[in-house]
């Protein structure tokens, strides 16, 4: 086991710009607000399989029509929620790579094929990191213990190692839970703000031309 300490990052919300909570507030065409859409995505029984391997989206797209009360199809239902995945924020990938070399990088996404096809292939969300866990691929999501116990076996690891970076509350009362350190971040300025309190960013790098 490594005494090192890991730095263990959600994607949507801190460093990718998935704008599901927002989308779904649209599409319902304001009959959910904001936290209740947060809600549905973390709550909504259909995302468990869609999201932890044991459904191609057919059945999650189904599903949530019926739940929404939505007049699409399925197929353009999931058009739409494939579109909510912008990718990285800007400057996203550059602040990832300013973190002290001291502290091992990793990524645990709740996700599904649709999206992680997408920010593997499109965006190579993976590159700056030692490794990113997928929920789709580990067969647990987050807030569930499993899923936090999976990436610290995988890393070789104990709780107590870990500094936990997500912007569901759900989720971070669990990684605490655990044993993790953690906090609660929404978006790159948080996560910014958070990574520099504790001295884990190398200075930016000076581009001023020498006189």
């Amino acid at each position: 086991m490594t005494d090192e300490t890991v730095l263990l990052f959600d994607a949507g919300g801190v460093l990718v710009d998935w704008r599901g909570t927002s989308g779904l507030v649209e599409l319902t065409q304001g009959r959910f607000d904001t936290e209740q859409a947060r809600r549905f995505w973390m709550g909504f029984e259909a995302i468990t399989p869609f999201e932890t391997g044991g459904d191609d989206g057919t059945r999650f797209a189904q599903e949530a029509l019926e739940a929404l009360e939505l007049d699409m199809t399925p197929t353009g239902f999931l058009a739409v929620f494939d579109d909510w995945m912008r990718g990285p924020y800007a400057g996203a990938m550059a602040l990832v790579e300013r973190i002290r070399p001291a502290y091992r990088r990793a990524i645990l996404s709740n996700t599904n094929p649709v999206h992680w096809r997408r920010l593997i292939d499109d965006y190579r969300i993976d590159v700056p990191f030692e490794k990113a866990f997928a929920s789709h691929e580990i067969g647990a999501r987050k807030p569930d213990p499993e899923a936090f116990e999976f990436v610290c076996r995988a890393l070789d690891v104990v709780p107590g190692q870990v500094r936990f970076f997500d912007d569901n509350p759900e989720c971070v009362d669990a990684a605490r839970e655990l044993g993790m350190t953690a906090t609660q971040v929404r978006g790159l300025d948080e996560l910014r703000n958070a990574l520099a309190e504790f001295d884990a960013l190398r200075p930016p790098a000076d581009n001023r031309n020498p006189r």
